[in-house]
């Protein structure tokens, strides 16, 4: 399906501590065996291979990223708003032989210092950092690079076919009945009403690039990828991986892939 290095699973998780992205995602069926791969390896491919310096994983969760990170040579630090998922990512660490440094942290006040990290990597996290914090989360990012460090991020492009979708049943709510379950966009909410798992705003990229070049990021690459649906069955599975792979290739189609995925460096 891909080819990468994959995380040994310990079984003495208990079912009740195992993470759902772990058991329904990367465990799950073949396409979200795929999707649950495809953006981590899309995001830490972007970071410096062979790297000797520390990365931090921005909504770490069970620590797949953080796996990732690691076979690239990277030092590891992961954060997560929740920290439910935490007990598994010391788990599938100390089964791989490593171990993380993880706590529980706001992406937009990061308990770190200045400069200590050559990579900050965040996976299908920033649209659900509240709109009111995103300015300071990315100066926080900023702040903790080293010069020359890299930021990067995958978020569903607000362009996509799936994305414009939802934007249309969120008005017909009677179409909710009709569609599989999915994290909708929300509106303006206040900060009481705030839950990161509940949350969910994907930025268009003027928007994420006028954040990052604020803070003194540059944009140096951006992709636009994955087309495959959850629910598609497995023995569909390779003929819509196939199709993926020529609409990825086509001006125009690609604009409408599900997720942006973006790499910035530090000037």
């Amino acid at each position: 399906m891909l080819n990468l290095p994959e995380p040994v699973i310990p079984g003495d998780i208990p079912d009740d501590r195992l993470p759902s992205l772990l058991s329904n995602w990367f465990l799950g069926t073949r396409a979200k065996r795929y999707l649950s791969r495809r953006r981590f390896v899309s995001v830490t491919g972007m970071t410096p291979e062979r790297s000797e310096g520390r990365a931090l994983d921005v909504g770490c969760g069970w620590g797949y990223n953080l796996f990732l990170l690691r076979t690239r040579g990277f030092d590891t630090c992961g954060i997560d708003i929740v920290q439910n998922d935490f007990y598994a990512a010391e788990k599938i660490a100390a089964a791989n032989g490593y171990s993380n440094k993880l706590a529980g942290a706001d992406m937009s006040a990061l308990p770190f210092e200045d400069g200590i990290f050559s990579a900050v990597t965040a996976v299908e996290t920033f649209e659900h950092v509240f709109f009111p914090d995103r300015a300071d989360a990315v100066r926080e990012v900023a702040r903790v690079l080293v010069p020359g460090g890299v930021f990067v991020l995958s978020t569903p492009n607000y362009y996509s076919i799936v994305e414009a979708g939802k934007r249309i049943i969120i008005k017909f709510p009677s179409l909710k009945k009709i569609f599989p379950p999915m994290c909708y966009p929300v509106g303006e909410i206040v900060r009481e009403e705030y839950h990161p798992y509940s949350y969910h705003r994907p930025a268009p990229l003027r928007e994420i690039r006028r954040l990052l070049e604020s803070e003194g990021l540059e944009i140096e690459e951006t992709r636009k990828i994955i087309f495959i649906w959850k629910s598609v069955p497995d023995f569909l599975f390779p003929f819509c991986r196939s199709l993926e792979s020529l609409f990825e290739r086509i001006p125009l189609l690609k604009d409408l892939a599900s997720t942006l995925v973006v790499s910035a460096r530090k000037r």
